[in-house]
């Protein structure tokens, strides 16, 4: 049952708090002095003796302070009843944005994978044309290839099913990360969007291990390669630099396309921003997810190629597993 407030809603709108004090306590002190004036002249017309005015004046303080003391109560009461009536109201829409926010970043995340599997089919479909017309000593390499790609779509499948759960832990290992870009620049090239493309690789710095997770890594790398490749047309050049210092591993996409303007750095990795026609706005929103997972950073530079340079740079050294909650 709905406590009943003493201040209706929309009265609570137009009080202004200074106001409508001052005009309460201006009141309350004129109230006061009247009564005390005129229940002391009656007091004093009644009382026949000092001791009958002194009890009379008792009486009446005692009335007064009965009276009053009802007043502040009802006041406090229904001002305290407000005060937990809008906590509980204030809780409940607390739980209803929070539980919003939660319905919309696991649509928000299923839109993600599903974009990451059409990445994949992508490979898939022109591996299957190229798997047709290759020679009978080629089509064991074709044929690791297309099974490499559905193995990343089982992984891709596994993620979708966990969607929803609390606390879905990431597995790192620990990998060469120069091996998982060389055999996922490889895996990226067989796309159509690709293929036409002119893709180089380079390598500098020690082949030290590092704590990854292979499959976010791989899906980021052919995120920024799609990109890359769209942004020339998929017939531009594309060039992949990895390096590593005493701490960090960087990895830096290259194009010669028309670059990134400044004003859209900030927005281009929000989910569903595209400046693409048929663009989803999801594939640079993933490459930020999979980087801040790894505690890693991902700025967006011009490249001396001409276009634009995206480079990642993540943690050598092991830190703590994230989680995706």
């Amino acid at each position: 049952m709905r406590t009943r407030l003493f201040w209706s809603a929309p009265m609570q709108k137009i009080v202004n708090p200074l106001r409508s004090s001052s005009i309460i306590a201006i009141g309350y002190i004129l109230i006061c002095g009247t009564y005390i004036w005129f229940s002391g002249a009656i007091a004093a017309k009644l009382s026949s003796s000092i001791p009958a005015l002194q009890n009379i004046e008792l009486y009446k303080g005692l009335a007064y302070v009965i009276l009053t003391g009802m007043i502040l109560f009802f006041i406090l009461y229904n001002l305290l009843a407000r005060i937990v009536t809008q906590n509980r109201e204030l809780e409940l829409h607390k739980k209803a944005l929070i539980a919003a926010q939660a319905r919309a970043l696991t649509g928000s995340f299923a839109a993600g994978i599903a974009h990451d599997i059409n990445n994949v089919l992508g490979v898939i479909d022109f591996g299957i044309d190229e798997l047709q017309d290759a020679a009978p000593e080629d089509k064991p390499m074709y044929f690791d290839r297309l099974n490499k790609a559905f193995t990343m779509i089982g992984d891709l499948s596994r993620r979708l099913q966990k969607i929803g759960k609390i606390n879905t832990s990431i597995d790192m290992i620990e990998t060469s990360i120069f091996d998982i870009v060389r055999q996922t620049v490889d895996f990226a090239s067989r796309h159509k969007k690709l293929k036409t493309c002119k893709v180089s690789l380079a390598q500098h710095g020690s082949n030290d291990t590092c704590c990854i997770n292979p499959y976010l890594i791989e899906q980021m790398i052919l995120n920024l390669m799609l990109n890359a490749a769209d942004a020339t047309g998929c017939s531009g050049t594309i060039k992949i630099v990895v390096g590593t210092d005493t701490n960090n591993v960087q990895i830096e996409i290259h194009d010669n396309g028309p670059g990134i303007a400044p004003e859209q750095r900030d927005s281009i990795f929000n989910a569903y921003y595209t400046t693409k026609v048929d663009g989803t706005g999801l594939g640079l929103a993933t490459v930020k997810t999979c980087t801040e997972l790894h505690g890693g950073t991902i700025q967006i530079d011009s490249s001396p190629l001409g276009g634009a340079l995206f480079k990642v740079v993540l943690p050598l050294k092991k830190t703590d597993h994230p989680t995706v909650n």
